[in-house]
């Protein structure tokens, strides 16, 4: 299959109730949020964890990487002797990176607590696959997350990358850094930044981070290079100086999945009518709703075709109506020809209803999508887009879409959607 899940966990030992004795409670919010990062794993049905750590053995200039048949670890340095772990090592990844990533210093695979946190709560939910455990890289780490998420795309398998790393430990005084006010920016831009816009996640000034204290900004950039998605912080805390954040990064949906499908059949010459819905899932594809299904081509916009309301009888059917409509009938485009289709990613933003607003103060372009509306014409811009970083850009494109001179007055309209990755 390739890689299906990418996310960013803290790895404070006192979460585990052995060594926490009561005190984990006082992390309520990252201990519900760990036992739901670890249940998705599970129903994800992954196979093999990568798990990157910044308390493995690191190595300057490259990426240090386990490559015993089995890794084990204990808690005895934190009094909690009877907790221990044993993984078997996934030898064929293992292989993979030697042969496909530089700067690869091996090791010997002892689980630091920095891995250990979030094997023993996967091991609480009932997962016991195979894990490669990894130091994380203290430069390049976008090229690293690139090349690793490009080599796990190529196999068989189901993969997760899990990246281990808590944040600032400056955000109190009794902290184990003291406090410093870097602390709470630093954490504070990381989570507007993935509530946002992930690719700024560099932007951050150096000195910043350095006062900030942290140990997880660079296993972060590279999960989120390793795959595109739309994360989701499930839960984010600091009660004892260290801020902890749990982030689902990405997650692969069979939305776009079946988009693909649907645009593969097509430029076969099939019927794509004749394709088998009964396996598709009744709780995704069964609703009622519009969407918009997005194709790019090195990064680059291929075609964009979607609806705002629902036209179709299920979600499944508008989903196939706008994917060859996206590939075919986009007049900003050349139909894609079927040697194109491995080349192509797709994106599926599912809608919900449009709300008519009173004006420009309601809308947020990274929350909500927006379409204007003036005498019979209409333009609609969907939320989240690179480029587009305030209200009045958004307007102004969804204008021009229309047809509409900017400085007129128009209807503004806002949606939510959920977008799907492949």
């Amino acid at each position: 299959m390739s890689l299906v899940y990418t996310v960013f966990v803290p790895h404070p030992p006192l979460l585990v109730p052995e060594v926490g004795r009561g005190e984990e409670r006082k992390c309520q919010a990252s201990l519900d949020a760990y036992y739901e990062i670890a249940r998705r794993l599970v129903q994800a049905e992954v196979e093999t964890v990568i798990l990157v750590s910044p308390h493995a053995p690191l190595t300057k200039d490259g990426i240090t990487l386990a490559t015993d048949d089995a890794i084990h670890g204990d808690f005895v340095q934190f009094g909690a002797g009877q907790v221990s772990l044993s993984f078997a090592s996934d030898t064929k990844i293992i292989a993979q990176f030697l042969e496909n990533l530089s700067g690869v210093v091996t090791v010997r695979g002892v689980i630091d607590h920095g891995a250990f946190v979030p094997l023993y709560f996967l091991q609480k939910a009932g997962w016991n696959g195979k894990v490669v455990l990894m130091g994380m890289p203290l430069e390049q780490p976008e090229e690293y997350g690139r090349r690793m998420g490009q080599i796990l795309d190529k196999l068989p398998g189901r993969y997760a990358l899990v990246a281990s790393g808590d944040l600032s430990h400056r955000l109190k005084e009794d902290g184990p850094y003291g406090f410093d006010s870097a602390g709470p920016e630093f954490d504070q831009f990381v989570l507007k930044t993935l509530q946002r816009d992930p690719k700024k996640i560099t932007d951050i000034p150096i000195d910043l981070i350095e006062k900030a204290g942290e140990c997880g900004y660079r296993s972060l950039r590279l999960a989120l290079a390793a795959k595109e998605g739309a994360p989701e912080v499930l839960s984010y805390e600091g009660p004892f100086g260290v801020g902890y954040l749990v982030a689902d990064l990405y997650h692969s949906s069979p939305l776009p999945q079946w988009a693909r499908r649907c645009l593969r059949v097509y430029l076969q010459k099939d019927d794509p009518s004749l394709l088998e819905l009964s396996e598709l899932s009744s709780s995704e594809f069964g609703v009622r709703r519009g969407c918009f299904v997005t194709l790019k081509q090195g990064g680059h916009l291929r075609g964009c075709i979607g609806t705002t309301e629902p036209w179709q009888e299920n979600l499944a059917l508008e989903i196939q109506h706008n994917a060859l409509a996206a590939g075919t009938q986009d007049p900003r485009f050349p139909p894609v020809q079927t040697d194109e289709l491995d080349t192509l990613s797709f994106t599926v933003d599912v809608l919900d209803e449009l709300e008519k607003i009173a004006g420009p103060e309601e809308l947020d372009p990274w929350r909500y999508g927006v379409v204007v509306r003036q005498r019979g014409r209409s333009g609609l811009l969907l939320p989240h887009l690179e480029g587009v970083d305030t209200v009045s850009d958004q307007i102004s494109i969804a204008k021009q879409k229309a047809g509409i001179p900017v400085g007129d007055p128009v209807e503004l309209w806002r949606f939510e959607v959920k977008r799907h990755y492949e």
